[in-house]
């Protein structure tokens, strides 16, 4: 049985946890007891967390998942996105199932709230598109010198954030979430970290508005002196370009004390605002190309409900075609059962609808797997390459126009940790 864990079974769910991520260092007593203070805390208060918990005939938890009920950016468009997180397996009981019983009720839940697509942050990628999850935008780590950053701007005009700032730290962040596609708004964990100053603030106001926030953290360097720091940018978000340039003159202003400055980030063509992009690692990449950072694959993405997505979304700020059209996909899905089979997806009347329909493989324009289509409808590879690289064939329509109509123009960022 699956159901909502309560405040009873919270020693169950901290034993459960302990096991399945011993790098939390989370099974001795002291730590086992403010785990539990934790989750009694999420599971008390108003916030977007549910926690659900998979239990035996003799109400012996073996399986855990956190619900997070959040309100995303699907270009331009602000809807409900559901995130999983914090799936835990008992250590006696892996190989039964229970992984794939937890995601089947996260995404029956979700599909009975109308919630169009879902997201996590896989512990095993090819697990997770296994379960029909494709795969989101790259990260992008780099380590810059801060001489590196434009000097252009008025550091003055950055000035330290505290707690008190809470508010209007929500909403310069929100208001960025809204002008960017894959942003989640502020949650209520993010909010506590504020709260509890785990980070510093640095902000930009312009005519009494905050209109862009940098939270960070120092650290010393490696076999070093004590005046020798790491800056670590743990969110960087502004809604006017000059607040980003006096945040960077200030950054390029702390070259006495800090040796390397750490930004993640999706947009790789941030390296074009820096003097030098290049890492310390001193690589080359043949011929001659300077290593100038890591890059990663993290967030996926997966459409739950593809009628809720297309009737949620419409496609939002897209092109439009000129007359009504009528496209034909088959889409692959062995997860979700009732998602497996052909659509019609119709445009008229300034309006896309998609039904299911009985045309068989050979009869639709595109066949595609679920984890692509997610992949694809979140812009984070286009038709065009989906078929340069054989994954996908189309017919009857150029994979171009079908990016045109149906594929954001950016990729998705994404900031929120679940």
């Amino acid at each position: 049985m699956i159901r909502l864990l309560t405040k009873g079974d919270l020693e169950q769910a901290a034993t459960l946890a302990a096991m399945a991520y011993p790098g939390m260092q989370i099974s001795g007593k002291e730590a086992q007891k403010t785990f539990i203070e934790r989750l009694t805390a999420e599971i008390e208060s108003e916030n977007n967390l549910s926690y659900y918990g998979l239990f035996t005939e003799q109400d012996a938890l073996v399986g855990m998942y956190k619900l997070h009920d959040l309100k995303g950016n699907i270009n331009g468009k602000m809807i409900r996105i559901w995130g999983i997180g914090t799936v835990a397996v008992h250590f006696f009981y892996k190989k039964e199932g229970v992984a794939k019983r937890l995601l089947q009720h996260f995404h029956e839940l979700a599909r009975e709230e109308n919630v169009g697509i879902v997201s996590l942050y896989p512990f095993n990628t090819s697990f997770y598109q296994k379960m029909g999850y494709g795969y989101g935008p790259t990260r992008y780590q780099y380590k810059l010198k801060p001489a590196s950053f434009p000097s252009s701007g008025d550091r003055k005009k950055v000035v330290p954030l505290s707690p008190a700032n809470e508010e209007e730290i929500v909403a310069v962040y929100n208001k960025f979430a809204s002008m960017h596609h894959g942003m989640v708004e502020r949650t209520w964990h993010e909010r506590n970290l504020i709260k509890k100053k785990v980070s510093y603030y640095a902000g930009v106001y312009w005519e009494d508005e905050l209109v862009g926030a940098l939270a960070y953290t120092l650290q010393p360097v490696k076999d070093s002196h004590f005046l020798h720091h790491e800056m670590n940018i743990l969110e960087w978000v502004w809604t006017k370009p000059s607040a980003f340039m006096d945040m960077c003159t200030w950054i390029h202003s702390q070259q006495d004390q800090v040796d390397r400055v750490y930004v993640r980030t999706h947009d790789e063509s941030i390296i074009y605002q820096f003097e030098d992009p290049r890492n310390d690692s001193n690589r080359l990449i043949p011929s001659v190309y300077h290593e100038i950072g890591m890059v990663g694959t993290g967030v996926m993405y997966r459409i739950s409900s593809i009628e809720s997505f297309v009737e949620q979304t419409n496609f939002n700020s897209l092109d439009r075609p000129d007359s009504p059209v009528t496209i034909k996909l088959f889409v692959e899905d062995s997860f979700i059962q009732e998602q497996n089979g052909s659509y019609r997806l119709t445009f008229s009347e300034g309006c896309w609808s998609i039904a299911k329909s009985s045309l068989s493989r050979e009869e639709v324009d595109v066949c595609i797997a679920v984890s692509d289509l997610s992949s694809w409808w979140m812009g984070c590879v286009s038709m065009e390459q989906l078929v340069q690289y054989g994954k996908v064939e189309v017919n009857n329509w150029p994979a171009k126009q079908l990016d045109r109509w149906l594929m954001p123009n950016a990729k998705p960022i994404c900031l929120t940790p679940f």
